[in-house]
């Protein structure tokens, strides 16, 4: 009898952590900070900008694609082949804000390799938005 009230109990124990740690990932992934979302300005006009992003070029910093979701957003996908690692593979939602200035907003969605922080460094998104859109980083 004590062995059933022990087994029942460490199944509650179990389940109990299991949903202390969904929770806490799911509110990890809710949560944009420094890591996960990237604001730039720049004078281009939005639809200047989307033209500029549907045409990739051999000069840009990463290879990219660049997809109209359902919701009216922006899915950028970015991949960096390396000659010495794996290939770096991350999604972005792309948000574009007309005003006085375009702000281009990047959220991190998901890292192909699993990692819970987008792995392509500040320095190489400045640049790519820099190069394609002459924005500057303001977040």
């Amino acid at each position: 009898m004590h062995a059933a009230i022990s087994s029942v109990l460490l199944l509650c124990a179990i389940a109990l952590v299991f949903l202390v740690l969904r929770r806490q990932d799911n509110h990890q992934h809710s949560e944009y900070g420094p890591c996960g979302m990237s604001e730039f300005r720049t004078d281009l006009a939005i639809d200047e900008c989307m033209d500029r992003l549907n045409h990739p070029e051999g000069s840009d910093e990463f290879a990219y694609t660049i997809r109209r979701e359902t919701d009216g957003g922006w899915t950028l996908h970015f991949t960096l082949h390396q000659p010495t690692a794996q290939p770096l593979d991350t999604l972005y939602t792309l948000r574009l804000d007309p005003g006085k200035q375009t702000v281009a907003t990047l959220i991190f969605r998901r890292e192909a390799f699993g990692y819970k922080e987008p792995v392509f460094q500040p320095e190489l998104l400045d640049r790519f938005m820099a190069q394609k859109l002459n924005a500057v980083r303001t977040k």
